[in-house]
């Protein structure tokens, strides 16, 4: 969506396939704990674990934060510059027009087999291990590892999808290689561009086959946890 402020042209995304992991990533990173502690102070629970009714002003300003964050990040607008000089009016219909679609996009994702990213077919790869599987030993210490990097997802820590990514998002016949976990590598920086509805269908995809490998493996995620901690 195009925005025009002083003359000149702002692109909003309006789409998952907009948005890039890296982006996902460095918003979490500028705005991430700030969210969380003002969600905490505004919804508080009651001693049965009850989530006490906020005040609707107050609940409107976390909003309406929420929006002038997502603003200022995908214009490049200085957060105090969107908040002090551009009418609230039109925050909230890019943010409502943009974003909301955008949740509804990520709430209704479709899987798909194949995916398309740099003008190649990508396909997203099974983490499951069994005595049938042919894989490496590297690959199967990466495996393990995947425990732990999906409880850092779970809690919303998007950069441990770029491992992720490189690792089970491969080309075909592309064979996993460890210098691809390398701090700088090529396939990690290939990984900061990978769009979000990817990232996102990599993320579910794994998860969902580790829930069912774990519920099919003779030792829970605890068990392997306690007794053979990585």
């Amino acid at each position: 969506m195009n925005f025009i402020y002083k003359n000149k042209n702002y692109c909003i995304p309006s789409s998952l396939s907009e948005i890039t992991l890296k982006q996902r990533i460095d918003f979490d990173k500028i705005y991430l704990s700030e969210i969380e502690k003002r969600k905490e102070d505004l919804y508080k629970v009651d001693e049965e674990g009850n989530v006490i009714k906020p005040d609707e002003v107050d609940e409107m300003i976390f909003n309406i934060k929420i929006a002038s964050m997502n603003f200022s990040f995908f214009s490049g607008i200085p957060l105090d510059e969107v908040e002090k000089n551009i009418p609230l009016e039109d925050v909230l219909a890019v943010y409502h027009s943009c974003f909301k679609q955008i949740y509804e996009e990520q709430t209704n994702l479709n899987l798909q087999e194949n995916y398309l990213f740099h003008n190649e077919i990508w396909k997203i790869e099974t983490p499951m291990l069994t005595f049938e599987s042919k894989i490496t030993f590297n690959e199967f210490i990466v495996s393990k590892q995947i425990i732990k990097q999906m409880d850092e997802l779970g809690a919303g820590n998007w950069e441990a999808m770029l491992y992720l990514s490189a690792i089970f998002l491969k080309r075909e016949n592309e064979v996993f290689q460890e210098e691809w976990l390398s701090s700088n590598s090529e396939r990690l920086k290939l990984m900061e561009t990978l769009p979000m509805d990817i990232a996102i269908a990599v993320a579910f995809f794994l998860q969902t086959s580790m829930i069912i490998y774990l519920k099919t493996s003779p030792y829970s995620a605890k068990e392997v946890m306690e007794k053979d901690p990585i």
